[in-house]
């Protein structure tokens, strides 16, 4: 049996022969004209049972409310395409990514 430990959130970490990662990205959006300051965080994790879960958090920055999305794939292929497609559309919307600093999660 082989057993790792994560020395961080990001980290590759192996259980039982598994390797297990997390993946965040971060994004913001500042429209001046429109009022608009958001923020969105992707991430991209393995849950116990093994399936593959892609979170979508959003919300207004500096104001209460905000919203979390989970969707749930059997393989990391189908969840890293729906990853990228959602970091995509985002992008197309006008969310800029920011380098997110693990240390503050």
């Amino acid at each position: 049996m082989d057993i790792g430990i994560a020395t961080r959130h990001t980290g590759l970490t192996t259980f039982n022969g598994q390797a297990r990662f997390t993946l965040y990205l971060r994004f913001e959006k500042f429209s001046h004209r429109d009022g608009q300051h958001r923020y969105l965080v992707l991430s991209l994790t393995q849950t116990l049972f093994g399936d593959w879960c892609v979170v979508q958090a959003s919300g207004p920055i500096g104001q209460p409310g905000g919203q979390e999305r989970r969707n749930y794939c059997s393989s990391l292929n189908e969840a890293q395409d729906l990853f990228e497609t959602t970091r995509d559309r985002q992008v197309k919307r006008g969310f800029v990514p920011i380098p997110v600093q693990m240390g503050l999660f």
